[in-house]
């Protein structure tokens, strides 16, 4: 029998695996059984829900001493069928508290206190002592009066720490007074339909899990300092100096990159008002956190984009930078045309927020509406970093995903965004083949995890940065080729529209794309996310008629094979990775010449497609 048609036949028997259900756990399973979630079709259940919280905060810095000082009186809306008897209160800047344990170590001169509570009460009600307990990066009450089903309770909180120079894990205080500050104030933790309340404490590695919230923030600082924040400054005539509001309402209406301070401006000084203490106000909807940079030196570029042409609606872009930052100084046209192209090409959704602020400091990390981002050396990496925070808009802030258990679902897709930026404006940089090198430094040692493991349980960061971003990248990127780009564009579309405001989980997700692309992918699924497959391609033996391929790792990859004749030109052939959907290892595939006028046969040794081992890539005849 030909090895054709026995391929056929094994193939034709085996086609049950290519439909194989997902694994899917308890908690999912009780989610769909509420009516919160659906079982395949991806989309939000009849029944769901998603809680809220409204913040108005009042925050006090001192830049030199780091000392933070700040009340916030929060109402929080319970929109679950539960009735709450507990709460559970995310205090983050106890990750440099004395004693914790974190994936990131403390030098124990800047450990401090943690964050201290001074007041704290629920409806009036003071609590203190085991019924306001903390424990490590979170702070548990035992509520006197539970928050029935469908109603609110109020918190009033005050509290303070220190955030000393050095302590800037993604956030903190960079020195001389510049501070990016996130994480800073006491945040209801979030509690969904899969798991009540996140419990998970902020170690280091993982970062978001948050509800959209409202925020109203008033930031007082002493005068020349200038504040930018999650949101629309709302008071400019109350803390700037008239040429600097003019300024400032001259970019909020101009289509070019419009510089509010520049470096004369901050020599000359007389910048902000002069009182000692100014409060800047600022006003933010439907955000997920809140965040807020100063400086007394910094420069101020800024511009308006349409990011909805059907609408006109526009977004206000900011660069907020060091003098000696040369590669800053065009980061906010480079910001603006990030939010253009996320709008209008890939992934073609409108960016949702009024604003975006990239503050210079040496970081790289993502808050609503607001990036942190260090100083590059080139324009790849500075435009790699823009635009990957900023896409960070999109997963986790307009998606609601858990990073702290799911963070691929939000990491991968912005490492993804920007694949397409690079071959348009930094041709020479090969972005994809950095992705591919990067996910082979762990493909398939003990360290790799298959990626649906829980984030919040990867300590170590190689093991967490392949199983966030660079093996779920791959794994977008050859679902991209596999769908076509305009039906992928369309599938990632429509699942942004249906839970956008909401909290998706990776089932939702992979039943979302199962439906929208009008394919069942489960095969797919199962193996680049759940299974421990890694990607080794082997040329196992030239025949007469064709090659014999093994999936030695166990990986869907595509598949290239390049044969050079004896005579003549090379001649390639593609598969894309369905070619092992079936389940078999061992595969034949048919060549266009005998094994006699075959040079040499190869597979997959181009650095596009991931491979452990090369070395048994290659077949050379005599």
């Amino acid at each position: 029998m030909k090895p054709l048609i026995i391929l056929l036949l094994v193939t034709l028997s085996c086609s049950a695996f290519a439909q194989k259900n997902l694994p899917r756990s308890v908690n999912f399973l009780h989610s769909v059984k509420n009516k919160t979630r659906t079982k395949t079709e991806g989309i939000p259940g009849s029944n769901y829900w998603i809680n809220k919280a409204t913040y108005k905060i009042n925050v006090q810095l001192e830049p030199y001493s780091g000392q933070l000082t700040g009340s916030e009186d929060i109402i929080y809306e319970n929109n679950s069928p539960d009735t709450l008897k507990n709460m559970v209160i995310a205090l983050y800047q106890n990750f440099y508290k004395k004693g914790l344990c974190a994936d990131y170590n403390t030098a124990p001169e800047k450990q401090t206190e943690g964050v201290l509570i001074q007041n704290l009460t629920v409806d009036g009600v003071p609590l203190t002592g085991e019924k306001a307990k903390q424990v490590r990066t979170n702070m548990y009450l035992d509520l006197d009066q539970p928050i029935l089903p469908h109603a609110t309770a109020r918190l009033h909180i005050e509290w303070s720490y220190w955030a000393r120079k050095g302590n800037n894990v993604r956030t903190g205080n960079y020195g001389e007074g510049r501070h990016f500050t996130g994480y800073f104030y006491p945040k209801i933790a979030v509690y969904d339909d899969m798991d009540g309340w996140d419990r998970a404490d902020y170690l280091g590695i993982t970062e978001f899990y948050s509800d959209f919230n409202d925020y109203d923030v008033r930031v007082t600082m002493p005068k020349n300092f200038v504040v930018w924040a999650t949101g629309m400054l709302q008071n400019p005539e109350e803390v700037l100096q008239p040429k600097f509001v003019k300024r400032l309402n001259k970019a909020k209406h101009s289509t070019q990159v419009v510089s509010i301070i520049d470096s004369l401006d901050v020599q000359a000084g007389n910048i902000t008002l002069p009182k000692a203490q100014l409060t800047w106000h600022f006003i933010a909807k439907q955000a997920p956190d809140f965040a807020f940079a100063t400086d007394k030196d910094h420069l101020w570029d800024a511009w308006m984009v349409t990011v909805d042409p059907q609408t006109g609606r526009q977004a206000f872009v900011a660069a907020s930078y060091e003098k000696e930052s040369k590669d800053y100084y065009g980061v906010a046209k480079i910001a603006g045309e990030a939010l253009m192209n996320y709008s209008t090409k890939f992934p073609g959704v409108p960016y949702p927020f009024p604003a975006m602020t990239i503050f210079n400091a040496p970081a790289g990390m993502e808050f609503p509406m607001m990036c942190n981002d260090g100083t590059t050396n080139s324009l790849a990496s500075t435009m790699g970093l823009t635009y990957h925070e900023i896409a960070h808009t999109y997963f986790p802030f307009y998606m609601g995903i858990n990073e702290r258990k799911y963070a691929w679902m939000d990491e991968g897709w912005a490492t993804f965004f920007p694949k397409q930026f690079f071959k348009d404006y930094v041709p020479d940089y090969d972005f994809h083949k950095t992705r591919v090198e990067r996910y082979l430094q762990i493909a398939g040692t003990e360290g790799e995890v298959p990626v649906i493991t829980l984030s919040k349980d990867q300590h170590n960061r190689l093991i967490y940065r392949n199983s966030a971003y660079n093996k779920p990248y791959l794994a977008y990127s050859f679902l991209q080729e596999y769908l076509g780009k305009d039906k992928f564009k369309s599938t990632i579309q429509g699942y942004i529209r249906d839970w956008h405001g909401k909290h998706p989980t990776p089932y939702d997700f992979f039943n979302a794309f199962n439906t929208l692309s009008g394919k069942n992918l489960n095969w797919y699924w199962k193996n680049w996310f759940f299974d421990k497959n890694y990607a080794d391609i082997t040329l196992s033996t030239l025949a007469d008629q064709g090659i014999y391929l093994d999936n030695a790792g166990g990986l869907f990859v595509p598949i290239k094979i390049v044969v050079t004749p004896k005579k003549g030109n090379p001649i390639t052939i593609e598969r894309n990775f369905d070619f092992w959907k079936d389940g078999l290892d061992h595969r034949f595939i048919m060549l266009p010449l005998q094994k006699d006028e075959i040079k040499s046969v190869e597979v997959n040794n181009w650095g596009r497609i991931p491979d452990t081992n090369l070395e048994d890539n290659i077949i050379n005849t005599k």
